[in-house]
């Protein structure tokens, strides 16, 4: 059952709302894979949001929806499988210290503190003679017993960590390459110490000078609950919220886990933990069936012929309809459901249709969807898909869905 009335209106988010870009103060802490712009949220937020309602975000990845919220003194609530969020959220929400960088760079090069993490191939992605800085500036940080101090500290200290691996940061996933090994020798040639604690130096002046700009936009002190690291797909919500504002994975762009967790282990996380983890993403776990009704999901699937390709296209939909069906009745108002149209062995696949059809079929209505194309959001290009070589053709525009009860 398809909402004949529902119209599609191409739009550009981001000169709608006035946030200066979209890694503006903390939008731009942290390069998270696939982050939710917050001129989106900002945009639902001000047209549909009123003073003290409260937003979910299931699917909240670096939680730009709890820092929007608070912009438009809205409560919200943030899952993620991926227990980053947990900790990246408290860094935005710090107050804007008074901190000399040279000052807290000093004490770690003093410090007598070590830490490695519980990850067996850590020698595979650092080099020998950059292992023992890190495990110093890592032992340093987990030696600090002021909460204030680790989260300043948390930010610099992984993108410097990154920084300094055999990680190539234009890849999905870890992945060495000849442009990430000449990135390390560079590195060598120049001295690690010297090179490590300047960069950290120059990411805390960072951080302060964003925290100070997010600060300068009034966020308000609203509540909030975060989950991080658990099952969104199985997790219960306990409260009614008004508004979901979400932007659920992409088809095959969901190993966020496998992205994220050279960070995780140096935050603390023990390999058994993010094993464990990374089977809960999509792709590599058993999803409950589901009835879809949706006209357009059971058309694409009689074209596809591959049984790789099938069983992908099977467990996203019945994953993330099944979720949907699931927490519907714990939302008061309005559904916003952000997505692009990802291909599959270069077949564009419309979400955003399936997904308004199923919802339609369950009673919501489906007002519209908003077309914004899409300029700098994507992390990782390709010239062909490294999994299936076959000629790049991400989707060049993401949508937003608008459901109403």
């Amino acid at each position: 059952m398809r909402n004949r009335s529902a119209k599609t209106v191409h739009i550009s988010f981001r000169q709608l709302v006035d946030i200066p870009s979209t890694t503006h103060g903390v939008f731009g802490l942290y390069r998270y894979p696939a982050k939710f712009i917050p001129h989106v949220i900002a945009y639902v937020l001000k047209h549909y949001g009123k003073p003290h309602m409260s937003v979910f975000d299931p699917f909240a990845g670096y939680g730009t929806v709890g820092t929007v919220a608070r912009l438009y003194n809205l409560d919200y609530e943030m899952w993620d499988l991926n227990p980053i969020l947990e900790v990246l959220h408290r860094v935005t929400l710090l107050k804007v210290p008074k901190i000399d960088p040279s000052a807290v760079v000093s004490e770690m090069r003093r410090s007598k503190e070590e830490y490695c993490p519980d990850w067996s191939n850590v020698a595979y992605w650092f080099h020998e003679q950059v292992l023992p800085v890190l495990k110093r500036a890592w032992g340093y940080y987990h030696s600090l017993q002021e909460e204030v101090e680790r989260l300043l500290l948390t930010i610099p200290l992984l993108k410097v960590s990154r920084l300094f691996s055999y990680d190539d940061p234009g890849r999905m996933k870890l992945s060495k390459s000849p442009r990430s090994i000449a990135r390390v020798e560079g590195i060598l040639r120049r001295g690690v110490e010297r090179e490590f604690y300047g960069h950290l130096s120059n990411e805390i002046d960072s951080l302060v000078r964003r925290l100070r700009q997010y600060s300068d936009m009034s966020p308000r002190p609203v509540r909030s609950v975060v989950k991080a690291g658990i099952d969104t797909l199985t997790e219960t919500l306990t409260e009614t919220r008004d508004l979901l504002v979400t932007s659920p994975p992409y088809m095959q762009s969901q190993e966020y886990i496998r992205y994220a967790k050279m960070d995780l282990f140096w935050l603390g996380h023990p390999e058994e933990e993010i094993r464990r983890l990374a089977k809960l993403e999509i792709p590599y776990r058993t999803v409950p069936r589901v009835r879809i009704n949706s006209p357009t999901f059971h058309i694409l699937r009689e074209k596809i012929d591959e049984e790789k390709m099938l069983r992908v296209y099977d467990n996203y939909f019945h994953a993330i309809v099944g979720f949907f069906d699931r927490i519907q009745k714990q939302i008061g108002y309005r559904m916003f459901i952000f997505v692009g149209r990802a291909s599959m062995r270069g077949r564009p696949v419309p979400i955003d249709e399936i997904v308004a059809e199923h919802l339609v079929a369950n009673g919501w209505r489906h007002e519209e969807t908003l077309v914004d194309k899409i300029s700098a959001r994507r992390m990782f290009r390709y010239g062909k898909n490294p999994a299936t070589q076959i000629e790049d053709a991400r989707t060049p525009s993401e949508r937003l869905v608008v459901l109403s009860k």
